[in-house]
């Protein structure tokens, strides 16, 4: 987790660089930049995202469990609507307070701020396009850290902190669990917790970027599965 919080950090550091880099030297291709260094970004994020799931063919051998009537049993839990409403609520307010910012923060920076640092940057050098640079990074590094301010409030609310993942069809084999034509690979920190009154099992993971929660009528027996599989109880 720290190595994966590290890694973040430093693509954070990296890209306010290169956007000021551009920014200063040709600003006019900034926005063509901004296209394809998010497009990039949203490509890497949905292969991280399922970077647990593998695409498989065909198993070998058996299932020991399979479900194909998951859909139903999720219909009886009355409390999955109202986790998924929680599970997307938090993202968009995100989304809407963040793009509120970002009308607000530049008219403030370019007014307010930005006069300042580039009278205190010129005491040092008069080279402009060390002064641009240095500007317009710490407009970054400005509107990153306004920005995080209503992204930490919002995470803190959260009960839920990584996404519910709920196949409607899974089979359990030795190899792992194959959800929807893709195999979930077992790992040493993985674990599962029983749910009997609302009718499933949950995957939990360290490495694991969403929680795998899979309903059935037996649950009892998929718990017995698992563990046959070498996966534990959740201790919390």
């Amino acid at each position: 987790m720290m190595q994966s919080r590290g890694v973040t950090i430093a693509i954070q550091v990296a890209s306010m660089i290169l956007f000021a880099l551009i920014s200063a030297a040709a600003p006019g291709y900034m926005l063509l930049f901004f296209i394809i260094y998010f497009a990039i970004i949203m490509l890497i994020t949905s292969k991280m995202a399922m970077g647990g799931l593998k695409k498989v063919e065909q198993m070998k051998g058996s299932p020991i469990f399979k479900e194909e009537n998951a859909t139903t049993v999720m219909a009886s839990d009355t409390l999955l609507i109202q986790e998924v409403k929680e599970q997307f609520k938090s993202p968009m307010l995100m989304m809407i307070l963040s793009f509120a910012f970002v009308l607000i923060i530049p008219p403030v920076y370019w007014s307010y701020i930005s006069p300042y640092i580039e009278n205190l940057i010129k005491q040092s050098t008069t080279n402009e396009f060390v002064v641009r640079f240095i500007v317009f990074l710490a407009f970054y590094v400005f509107m990153i850290a306004v920005l995080y301010l209503p992204r930490t409030l919002i995470m803190r609310g959260i009960k839920q902190k990584k996404q519910l993942y709920y196949p409607r069809v899974y089979a359990i084999y030795k190899e792992g669990v194959v959800i929807e034509g893709r195999l979930l690979e077992y790992s040493r920190d993985m674990c599962y917790k029983v749910n009997s009154k609302r009718r499933f099992v949950e995957i939990h993971g360290d490495k694991l970027p969403f929680i795998v929660r899979l309903y059935t009528l037996e649950t009892s027996k998929l718990a017995d599965r698992l563990y046959e599989v070498g996966l534990r109880e959740c201790r919390a």
